[in-house]
């Protein structure tokens, strides 16, 4: 029985493989730091001087992607560049092990060209992708070709002189299409800050301390030299956390960190996954794209974006709410085929449901301290009132909004009733005499537990400050507030 493949599937695995053009990036970079593992494996560089190099020529509209890993022999580098959808990579643990993310830049430029070579080897191979005759053909419906005799049109070869102690790979995209800014460095930068396998730039003060606490759990995440450039110059690749953020849509808040936690993994008693994530005052939604949301990592590349946990949460904001990275190390949990995700299995269920315990445990904390914040800013708003002589606004004071504060679920909502009917019982059997520790509020029966509860607070402010004269301004507070809630009824 005679199987075809048709030309059509090229174009699933190129331009239909992947969300954004910019993923070419990602693929050629996963692609390059497999191959400098090998290299420093086999001593033939050193880990500092590993490196890979991204140069953008917006003019000439052309791309070139250049490590200094081991390179391909002349032996394999045909079988490996023409094979698709054939890795040797498969069951390692390599970053690219489906053998398609080469051809990921296909679909973007008119020549795509592989230029490697091997050390110990005097010569060089060059294959180069007639990619614009391709994609025509791919379109044109009235080329019926199957797949091979697709690709074997538009491939030419090459065999060149080389000097023996160079080891390399090249990517080479000419006549590159400016398609989602490919072609616009900063751009780029600001995608591979996200992405690419690299260390936390040096003024994040965190970074050193998110590394100690993940190796002294037992993990510690590879990076990589990637520089970047244009005709005005080229400088090294960091992530993009900061030790500051700016919360909040509406207020445009600026936080800050405050500790950094770390929490392990475990599946069949193995660990599967490390997570670090940034303690702050959790103001609400994080404004920088660049480091808001859990992020998910494999081999310290990013799996999706921003938004890809989101589903761990009951209220997929909360991700918005968070910076960190959770970072997978089981060879059991895979990237699949666009890596935006994982593919599902045991260990992926095991992995989601122990996620979804810690992510009810850290919305229960962000909810708490919004709602004490909230609370906070009410006993504030009396003691402003208080100190100006004015009539306090109760009214005003219950209905202040506070953006994004307000964060109590409908479950949250019925305990704090049920909780103030209970209070409410044991007013009437004589027991709620010492709700507050001030007499005078507690015969207030006009006013309710919450206010009470509030009015305390704002109260042993004005004691512990040594506010002059703190009963007599108590009083009339009391007094104030309680004539105004009569008013009110």
């Amino acid at each position: 029985m005679e199987i075809t493949i048709g030309k059509f599937t090229l174009e699933t695995l190129t331009a239909g493989m992947y969300e954004r053009p910019k993923d070419i990036y990602r693929e050629y970079i996963q692609n390059a730091v497999d191959s400098i593992d090998m290299a420093v494996s086999q001593e033939l560089i050193k880990v500092e001087k590993a490196r890979i190099e991204i140069e953008i020529d917006k003019t000439a509209r052309c791309i070139r992607i250049s490590d200094n890993g081991t390179g391909i022999g002349t032996d394999n580098a045909l079988p490996y560049l023409l094979d698709i959808g054939h890795s040797p990579k498969r069951f390692t643990n390599a970053r690219g092990f489906r053998g398609i993310g080469r051809l990921a830049g296909i679909a973007y430029c008119s020549e795509l060209v592989f230029e490697t070579s091997a050390a110990g080897e005097d010569r060089r191979t060059v294959v180069a992708f007639d990619a614009q005759t391709l994609c025509e053909r791919m379109l044109n419906q009235s080329v019926d070709v199957d797949l091979h005799t697709l690709i074997a049109d538009v491939v030419a070869i090459k065999s060149e002189q080389e000097a023996r102690s160079r080891h390399y790979f090249h990517v080479v995209m000419a006549g590159a299409k400016d398609t989602d800014d490919i072609l616009d460095a900063d751009m780029v930068r600001q995608y591979l800050e996200q992405v690419a396998p690299v260390d936390f730039h040096n003024a994040f003060g965190w970074g050193k301390i998110i590394k100690s606490k993940l190796r002294a759990a037992g993990f510690a995440p590879t990076s990589y030299n990637i520089w970047i450039g244009d005709e005005h110059g080229s400088a090294p690749v960091a992530k993009a956390y900061r030790d500051t953020v700016i919360a909040d849509r509406l207020r445009e808040l600026d936080d800050s960190i405050s500790e950094i936690e770390i929490k392990e993994f475990i599946c069949d008693g193995e660990p599967i996954a490390y997570l670090w994530y940034a303690k702050t005052n959790f103001y609400g939604t994080l404004q920088e794209e660049a480091m808001k949301g859990i992020r998910l990592r494999k081999g310290n590349i990013l799996i999706g974006d921003k938004t890809t946990l989101n589903y761990i949460f009951k209220d997929e904001r909360f991700n918005g709410w968070l910076l960190g990275e959770l970072h997978i190390v089981s060879d059991r949990l895979i990237p699949n085929a666009r890596r935006d995700e994982l593919e599902k299995n045991a260990t992926y269920a095991s992995l989601v449901s122990n996620l979804r315990v810690w992510a009810e445990s850290i919305s229960c904390e962000i909810r708490k301290i919004s709602n004490q914040r909230s609370v906070d800013r009410k006993a504030q708003r009396i003691i402003e009132y208080a100190h100006d002589g004015a009539t306090t606004d109760v009214e005003a004071i219950r209905t202040i909004v506070v953006p994004e504060t307000t964060l109590m679920t409908k479950a949250e909502t019925e305990q704090v009733n049920h909780a103030e009917l209970i209070a409410a019982l044991d007013m009437l059997i004589g027991a709620q005499q010492s709700i507050t520790k001030y007499k005078a509020l507690n015969l207030q029966t006009n006013i309710t537990i919450e206010q009470k509860k509030v009015l305390e607070r704002v109260f042993d402010i004005l004691c512990s400050d040594g506010t002059p004269h703190a009963n007599t301004l108590i009083a009339r507070i009391i007094k104030a507030f309680a004539l105004k809630v009569a008013a009110s009824q």
